[in-house]
């Protein structure tokens, strides 16, 4: 073989690779290279949809304890309305009797008290604004507070509760209160 034939054929065989180079760099990026990122998209997409099945599972499987639940908490819901909640006629005289036997109780004295019913609509409870007045020792006074707050048959929640300093070494309590009521 001669030197110019071989450099031909060895010029023909360069040409012929770096075609078959070209070649396959153009199939790698026109075909695999798509056909891996929409497998991995896919392969996304099926993640996705496994999570969102786990979080919808364990959503119906909280909504089925809520309803299990529901008659049981109407029926508790019921009940507290029924007894623990008074009507308006009566929380009047059982708070009046309740503030006179508590300072009775707990050794104060009690200045002055008002309450204000405030009557919302479309709200399943009435609130009644209370405020009191009572002088005496700070743990009577404490006693009187503890004693509003955990009075049996009646809602009252206190939400403002200053001390004050009064007459000798007693000291005088501001507190207000709501108390709920059926309409």
């Amino acid at each position: 073989m001669s030197k110019d034939r071989r450099k031909h054929l060895i010029r023909f065989v360069e040409i012929a690779a770096l075609g078959l180079a070209l070649i396959d760099a153009a199939l790698y990026f026109a075909t695999i290279q798509p056909l891996r990122k929409m497998t991995q998209e896919a392969s996304q997409r099926f993640e996705d949809a496994r999570l969102q099945i786990r979080n919808e599972e364990a959503r119906v499987k909280r909504l089925e304890w809520y309803e299990a639940a529901v008659p049981s908490s109407e029926k508790e819901l019921g009940d507290f309305m029924d007894h623990q909640v008074q009507t308006r006629r009566k929380s009047f005289t059982r708070l009046d009797r309740l503030l006179r036997d508590l300072s009775e109780h707990s050794g104060v004295v009690l200045s002055n008290f008002t309450w204000k019913p405030e009557m919302a609509r479309d709200e399943p409870l009435n609130r009644v604004i209370i405020q009191v007045n009572v002088t005496g020792p700070f743990s009577s006074l404490m006693n009187f507070g503890h004693g509003l707050e955990t009075a049996t048959g009646d809602f009252i929640v206190i939400h403002d509760f200053d001390f004050d300093s009064a007459e000798g070494a007693s000291l005088a309590l501001k507190l207000s209160a709501d108390l709920y009521l059926n309409p």
